[in-house]
C-alpha cells in the first residue's frame, strides 16, 4: 500500500485509486483488455451467398461468454420497383466480403395513429421515443435478417446448435426485429438467435394476400 499526497493535491481521485491493491489493478486491466479484443474481431462465415463479416460483442456479465453478431443480412432480393408487390425471391450472391455489422434499414412505416391505441401493447406504447429511434432508417429494400451466435461450447452439446427465430409483431402495420437484441438469449441458452423484418403497412401482407385473391392481368 502506498498514498501520495503530490498526486492527491493535482488529481482528487489519485488518493482513492492508491489505495487499490495490484491485484485489482491487474483484474481491471485484463478485463479492459479482453472487452477491446472482443469488440475488435471480426469473424468471417461462409453462406451459400457469400462470405459474411460481422462483430464480436462481450456481454456486462461473468457467466455469459461474447456473441459473434451478423447483422442485416440480406434473405431475399430487394421488393423495389417490379417487385414492390410481388413474393419474395432469394437474395443474390455477392463477391468479396460482404459486412454485416450494422442493421439494415426498415420498412416504410409509422407508429404514430397507425392503429388504434389499444391494439398496442402496453410496453410499446409507453416507450415510443426508444421505438423511434429503431425506426428511423427506412427502405423498401427491408428484407433483412440479424444473426447472433454464441461463442462458448457447452461441454453437454456436441451436436449443431438449435436456432430461434423471433418474429416481431405489430398488427402488420410497424414494428422491426432490429429492436430485439439476441445476444443474452444465445449466449445463455447456448442458441443461434434470428431477427427479421418484412414488409408491413401498404407494402406488407394486406396487400400480398388481396393480390392473390385479385390476380392483375396484362392490359389487353
Amino acid at each position: 500500500m502506498w498514498r501520495s499526497n503530490r498526486y492527491s493535491k493535482n488529481w482528487p481521485g489519485a488518493l482513492g485509486c492508491a489505495n487499490l491493491s495490484p491485484s485489482l489493478w491487474i483484474l481491471c486491466f485484463c478485463w479492459c483488455f479482453i472487452a477491446i479484443r472482443s469488440q475488435n474481431y471480426h469473424p468471417t462465415v461462409n453462406t451459400q451467398y457469400g462470405k459474411l463479416r460481422g462483430v464480436r460483442v462481450p456481454l456486462p456479465s461473468e457467466i455469459l461468454g461474447p456473441v459473434d453478431q451478423y447483422l442485416g443480412v440480406p434473405y431475399a432480393a430487394p421488393p423495389v420497383g417490379e417487385k414492390r408487390f410481388l413474393p419474395p425471391e432469394p437474395p443474390s450472391s455477392w463477391s468479396g466480403i460482404k459486412n454485416a455489422t450494422h442493421f439494415a434499414p426498415v420498412c416504410p412505416q409509422n407508429i404514430h395513429n397507425a392503429v388504434p391505441d389499444i391494439m398496442m401493447p402496453v410496453w410499446f406504447t409507453f416507450n415510443l421515443d426508444i421505438v423511434t429511434t429503431f425506426i428511423q432508417d427506412q427502405h423498401e429494400d427491408c428484407l433483412y435478417l440479424n444473426i447472433y451466435v454464441p461463442t462458448e461450447d457447452d461441454i453437454r452439446d456436441t451436436g449443431a446448435k438449435p436456432v430461434m427465430v423471433y418474429i416481431h409483431g405489430g398488427s402488420y402495420m410497424e414494428g422491426t426485429g432490429n429492436m430485439i437484441d439476441g445476444s443474452v438469449l444465445a449466449s445463455y441458452g447456448n442458441v443461434i438467435v434470428i431477427t427479421l423484418n418484412y414488409r408491413v403497412g401498404v407494402l406488407g401482407a394486406g396487400v400480398q394476400r388481396m393480390l392473390e385473391c385479385f390476380p392483375c392481368t396484362e392490359p389487353g
